[in-house]
């Protein structure tokens, strides 16, 4: 009998394929989320970027990856009801100094401009409004799920896969409107830069971004390509310190989200995550306008976690959380100490079992513009998922 890794199988059965579309209550609309199958890939380019190499051959578990970038119109919805939307720890980004729409606006067009801290916050509005766990793609998921089994430096024919400088008219265009992968996933190449989930070094405040987008030249395109945020990008912005929420000079930056474990999974992971405890909190001096901030996770629950999220923020005078400061600049972050598809591997790729610990670190931005300057951060588990 022939087999067929799972994702060629695919391109010639696309009816294998699992797909959900999963409303957005208190809205009009919904995206739809594929399941990507766990694999083995070669991660990495030989011929790319240093940062590129060397390539190396990682397995990925399975995950729910959204079809399309998240379009303007969810986005709208997160961004312009912030006062209306009352999401418990949910924070909500200020207006930006220029509304980064412009002639690339409306319906379902990739939502552009948004800095990190907004994707993140994107994803917990969408968590908490759906009730099933979301976050950004680390970045062995996205290359994987990229490549959809092709080991090229790039696609074969770009043009018809891809939004870029050669036929995207210098702008954005509706999601989806390009031929799809062996997964089923539109424009994960052009159209936009897609945020990732950890850092581009392991303790540091360096957001990633992969695939390029309709500004980038066709050849260009590839799927080890590594882009870290650059000061340039948000030269126009009138804040001082900068705003963590808006790239006021990126309007090729989007995201896309990925979703933790099956639906079937969510209330018995939110039950969990009360029995990983947060212990040995401490902060260091600040710097550069963040604060190290170190600890542990300890797994009292009975089962294995792949996965664990740690929000980390300061506390008002009261002891009640403090995610945004009075010009509503984000004050918090999050990190992963336990991350199974983790780009960096190491420890933090390891499953975590009952009883056991894990040390992290993460950079919480300074409060700046804040009635009583708070000396306490906290910080709680705010996502698991289970070991399958």
């Amino acid at each position: 009998m022939l087999r067929l890794p799972v994702e060629f199988a695919l391109i010639l059965f696309p009816c294998l394929q699992q797909a959900e579309k999963i409303p957005i209550p208190g809205t009009k609309f919904e995206f739809e989320v594929v399941r990507v199958p766990g694999g083995k890939f070669r991660m990495g380019s030989a011929d790319g970027e240093a940062d590129e190499r060397p390539v190396r051959e990682v397995e990925v578990k399975p995950f729910w990856m959204a079809r399309t970038e998240a379009s303007w119109e969810s986005f709208i919805e997160y961004f312009e009801r912030r006062e209306q939307s009352k999401v418990d720890g949910v924070t909500r980004p200020s207006p930006p100094y220029e509304p980064p729409i412009g002639d690339m606006a409306g319906g379902k067009h990739p939502a552009v401009g948004m800095r990190w801290h907004s994707a993140v916050g994107y994803c917990e509005w969408l968590s908490a409004k759906t009730g099933q766990k979301f976050r950004l793609p680390t970045e062995a998921e996205w290359e994987y799920a990229a490549r959809g089994g092709a080991e090229g430096a790039g696609p074969e024919a770009p043009d018809t896969c891809a939004w870029s400088a050669e036929n995207a008219g210098k702008k954005t265009h509706l999601a989806g409107t390009k031929a799809a992968n062996a997964f089923g996933l539109h424009d994960m190449l052009g159209n936009v830069w897609e945020y990732c989930l950890e850092p581009y070094t392991p303790g540091a405040y360096e957001p990633v971004i992969r695939g390029g987008a309709w500004n980038t030249p066709a050849t260009s395109l590839r799927f080890a390509d590594r882009q870290v945020i650059k000061p340039e990008w948000f030269v126009r912005d009138p804040n001082r310190p900068r705003s963590l929420w808006w790239l006021t000079d990126a309007r090729f930056v989007g995201l896309r989200v990925v979703r933790v474990g099956n639906a079937s999974d969510q209330e018995a992971q939110r039950g969990c995550s009360a029995k990983v405890e947060v212990k040995n909190l401490a902060k260091g001096p600040a710097a550069k306008g963040f604060v190290p901030v170190t600890g542990e996770v300890v797994n009292s629950g009975t089962r294995a976690l792949w996965e664990v999220e740690v929000t980390a923020h300061w506390l008002d005078a009261a002891g009640k959380p403090l995610l945004e400061d009075l010009k509503a600049r984000a004050i918090f972050s999050v990190t992963w100490p336990v991350l199974a598809n983790s780009y960096h591997g190491g420890d933090a790729a390891k499953p975590l079992g009952p009883g056991e610990s894990r040390t992290f670190s993460v950079l919480v931005p300074e409060p700046f513009e804040i009635d009583e300057v708070p000396e306490r951060v906290a910080a709680r588990v705010t996502g698991v998922r289970f070991a399958e």
